[in-house]
């Protein structure tokens, strides 16, 4: 799908899940203009993109190496962006760390650091383009990281821990060019990504919250909307939890 945008759009990787796509309509609300991103051209990302009105781009890392077409595809839309969302994940089986075939390892981690890495390649340049607009790069990561982490997700939080420090490291390099990396650590929340787990494992872990509940989008979203309107200018680089559990 291809536009022409007045204003540097905010382009968002994992539009079509949980908190991309809340993010996506908090953000169009609030009248900033979007690319909306995902590795399948659903049914989902089509009516999102009629939804808000925001253009789409769909591209799948796992079957197609070849960063140049995805470079492409964005700037048949933009030639240069104004921010940055980066929220992907794929389903994984939930096995003791010990039990996990290595090609699920290999999976998550292309997914988590050799994916990421290819966004911020390609979109690196044009955030810089639109520097004297305080572009923003937004890495959505996992609270879990930030305590004791659980069992049975091991690829997945292993991965994002490699994320979390290049995303560290990113952010210390870029903030010279004047674009702020912020790294968002959220709770749990009902998603795809969390679609397999059984209910009654899900209300035991609601049980146990302080408020009886998950995290939810909304509380994901407002903070990522805060990010973006510059009111947390002062916290990038490190670690953002949003989450309703135990501190």
């Amino acid at each position: 799908m291809s536009s022409t945008l007045v204003s540097p759009p905010i382009l968002i990787f994992g539009a079509t899940g949980a908190i991309g796509k809340n993010t996506a309509r908090k953000l169009k609300n609030n009248k900033m203009n979007l690319i909306l991103a995902s590795s399948q051209e659903s049914e989902d990302l089509i009516n999102l993109s009629n939804e808000i009105k925001a253009p789409y781009i769909a591209f799948d890392f796992l079957s197609n190496k070849n960063e140049n077409i995805l470079s492409q595809k964005i700037k048949s839309i933009s030639e240069n962006l104004g921010g940055l969302i980066i929220s992907i994940g794929r389903q994984f089986p939930k096995k003791f760390i010990h039990n996990t075939d290595e090609k699920i390892l290999l999976e998550q981690l292309y997914i988590h650091i050799i994916a990421l890495h290819k966004i911020i390649k390609i979109c690196l340049p044009m955030l810089e383009k639109a520097k004297n607009l305080d572009p923003k790069i937004t890495y959505i990561s996992t609270e879990y990281l930030l305590g004791n982490p659980p069992i049975k997700i091991g690829p997945y939080l292993a991965a994002k821990s490699a994320a979390n420090t290049y995303m560290k490291v990113l952010s210390n390099e870029v903030i010279k060019k004047n674009i702020r990396t912020f790294i968002l650590c959220p709770g749990m929340i009902r998603s795809k990504l969390t679609s397999d787990f059984p209910e009654i494992y899900l209300s035991e872990i609601e049980e146990k919250m302080p408020r009886k509940r998950l995290t939810n989008v909304d509380e994901i979203s407002n903070t990522i909307l805060s990010i973006y309107k510059g009111y947390l200018n002062a916290s990038y680089g490190i670690e953002i939890q949003v989450s309703v559990a135990d501190r």
